[in-house]
């Protein structure tokens, strides 16, 4: 496999490596999008691969992909073995969201929950550093952690509102009343008895939670800042607490101006959001902070937040244009919102995540340490 791996300098150099990382993750994107209709695109494949995302965090961010042991393995070996293990995990994860959130039916709660855990993941592990199972061997922290997000999202998942679709056009306000969705009437009335009927209207709750993601992978960027001026604020569960609650904070405002006063339909805001993650998370995991990783901090970190924001941009209407084009018809809401967002992160990212960090690039060279 030697003879496979390019000796030119710049596979070992950023922002090269990110470009190739992005070329072969994007196009296998595609290749998955345009292999798929819209039934199946938004259904069992994009379940089972939000269903991995989970145990991806924490083989990345938890364990440094220093668990399962394969350091002994070289690449691509090393890359097959842990993407095995992601597959195997987030398959019986996939099939227990099915069994005990959908009555065994991929439907829309699923993919709720599958989101939402998702994001308490990212939680988790991002601000919290996995605490208050950090202290305990490699495997028991990571799948404690696991266990813990898809029984927290099991309890806070009550307090979403499956009912109706609140805005069956997708403009805010409605020009029309809520239509039945899991309520009478509607077309899951079916599933009545497992959809959970909280205060909250599912899209609204859908799209602030994933807001305090996104804005948990911004403090990230931005290396905790400026709590990161205090050892004693960087010490756990201090640290998570303040990072989750400035989150929530902002999170909330945010919503308020883009849903309550700019009248932004919730969903649409949401994939707003997911634009900007679409850069934030393709500067973090493909081009491994850069260019701002070559400025001073906080000044680097505010470079690539500008930049995230232009890339979203970009992303915003290149994948809507890629999915008009092949969805066509079917491209009618609340499904377009959701097809937009699963091209744009449900696949991508963890397309990235995997390339980056579990295949490290290859065939490129390993990535060289910082300095």
């Amino acid at each position: 496999m030697e003879s496979m791996v390019p000796q030119a300098r710049w596979t070992g150099m950023q922002p090269w490596r990110g470009l190739f990382g992005l070329v072969v993750t994007f196009g296998l994107s595609l290749i998955i999008t345009v292999s798929s209709g819209m039934d199946s695109f938004l259904g069992l494949l994009s379940l089972w691969i939000m269903s991995m995302v989970p145990l991806e965090l924490v083989m990345a961010i938890g364990w440094r992909v220093k668990f399962p042991p394969t350091e002994s393995f070289s690449q691509p070996w090393r890359g097959f073995a842990l993407t095995a293990f992601m597959f195997l995990v987030g398959t019986v994860a996939c099939f227990a969201i099915l069994g005990f959130m959908g009555g065994g039916v991929h439907q829309p709660l699923t993919s709720a929950y599958a989101i939402s855990t998702v994001i308490m993941t990212a939680v988790a592990v991002c601000s919290f550093g996995m605490w208050p199972f950090s202290k305990m061997s490699v495997p028991a922290r990571g799948f404690l952690t696991l266990l813990a997000c898809y029984l927290i999202v099991l309890f806070g998942i009550q307090l979403y509102n499956f009912s109706v679709l609140s805005y069956p056009t997708g403009v805010n306000p409605s020009p029309v009343d809520p239509a039945p969705f899991y309520a009478p009437g509607g077309p899951l009335a079916a599933f009545a008895d497992v959809a959970p009927k909280g205060p909250v209207a599912w899209e609204s709750a859908l799209a602030f939670w994933l807001w305090i993601a996104i804005l948990t992978f911004t403090a990230v960027l931005f290396e905790f800042w400026p709590f990161n001026k205090s050892p004693k604020l960087m010490k756990q569960p201090v640290l998570g607490i303040l990072v989750f609650a400035s989150c929530m904070v902002i999170a909330y405002i945010a919503f308020t101006i883009g849903v309550g006063v700019m009248q932004v339909e919730p969903l649409r805001f949401m994939y707003i959001g997911v634009s900007y993650a679409f850069g934030l998370l393709m500067i973090l995991v493909l081009f491994q902070r850069w260019p701002g990783r070559l400025l001073k901090s906080p000044g680097g970190a505010f470079l690539n937040l500008c930049l995230a924001i232009v890339i979203g941009y970009i992303g915003y209407h290149a994948v809507g244009a890629v999915c008009n084009w092949h969805f066509g018809k079917a491209m009618v809401y609340p499904s377009s919102v959701f097809a937009m967002g699963n091209l744009m992160l449900g696949i991508n990212f963890p397309l990235w995540v995997a390339y980056a960090d579990i295949w490290d690039f290859w065939p490129l060279p390993p990535t060289p340490a910082p300095h």
